[in-house]
């Protein structure tokens, strides 16, 4: 498949996950002037919002760390948690009035920060004994259920990465309080977020996807290594990257090829040291192995041109 398939392809593909229409397209692009000035100012406008909001956060956390010591415990709660609770309540604002809806990613990214601090600070503060990891549960708790209400009600991006984010939390918690070993956890919770990301690259959210595609299918290579590294299964791994390989291909994910390809070939150098660290015949073997599979994958492509694609 040819660069201009492959654009054409990711055109439609974002045409329909955002509802954009023919006649729309066509308009855009028969104004093209018009829409480079807007496009320039926009990202003037997300400059200027993002830079903003960070010397304000920044601000923030300056004025409570110089003057921490002095606080009493309500206004450590009230400084952190109330403030991030304000920043959220602000960023909602933000979205009904089409002229500050820009604003409301970086209050959001800041609110994300400051309430999960908050709400440690309050458990510091007022709550004695008892397992951390009840904190971390219910921090992850409130945040995903603010988060993820909050999102369905407005689709916006920002809520969709931060309810991922503490609904991960969440659930590797909860998994760890069960006493579930950590390499499941891993595996599943990477599997997981393979899936959120396949989901989020046919929606308007496509955005985060790769990021996620990134984390799941590292939390998952790693936890699938350890879990068969020095046993009877270890090469099983080289197949769980193979597949990964055919999977980018499928989603048709940059990120996931990457991830997958460096573990692939850190296997096969970690396997090369431990076992064939001195033989000439390896090297070899691996070079006529990648030569033979390069054939077969130009066998099947003619022969699915020629046969599968005829008869569909």
């Amino acid at each position: 498949m040819s660069d201009k398939e492959d654009a054409l392809q990711e055109i439609v593909s974002i045409a329909k996950n955002n509802g954009i229409t023919l006649a729309e397209i066509t308009r855009a692009l028969t104004d093209l002037p018009a829409r480079a000035a807007k496009q320039s100012s926009g990202i003037l406008s997300k400059l200027f919002g993002y830079l903003g909001g960070i010397f304000v956060f920044a601000g923030i956390c300056v004025f409570v760390h110089m003057y921490w010591g002095d606080f009493n415990s309500a206004t450590r709660v009230l400084l952190t948690l109330g403030t991030g609770f304000a920043l959220f309540i602000m960023a909602l604002v933000t979205l009904s009035d089409e002229r500050y809806a820009r604003a409301s990613t970086p209050l959001f990214l800041m609110s994300s920060a400051l309430q999960p601090t908050g709400i440690f600070v309050m458990l510091d503060e007022y709550a004695h004994g008892g397992d951390p990891r009840h904190g971390t549960l219910f921090m992850a708790s409130v945040m995903l259920i603010q988060h993820g209400a909050t999102f369905w009600s407005k689709r916006r991006t920002t809520l969709a990465f931060s309810s991922i984010v503490f609904g991960g939390i969440f659930f590797a918690t909860l998994f760890d309080m069960w006493d579930i070993n950590e390499k499941l956890i891993g595996t599943v919770i990477g599997t997981s977020l393979l899936c959120i990301a396949y989901a989020l690259n046919n929606s308007r959210h496509a955005a985060i996807a790769p990021f996620w595609y990134f984390v799941g299918s590292v939390s998952l290579l790693v936890s699938v290594y350890e879990a068969v590294e020095h046993t009877s299964f270890e090469l099983a791994y080289l197949g769980i990257a193979a597949f990964m390989i055919f999977l980018s291909t499928f989603v048709r994910s940059r990120t996931l090829l990457l991830v997958s390809t460096l573990a692939m070939l850190g296997y096969i150098g970690w396997y090369t040291e431990e076992h064939f660290a001195h033989t000439l015949g390896w090297p070899l073997a691996l070079i006529i192995g990648g030569l033979m599979l390069i054939g077969f994958g130009g066998m099947a492509v003619k022969l699915n041109n020629k046969y599968i694609k005829q008869q569909g």
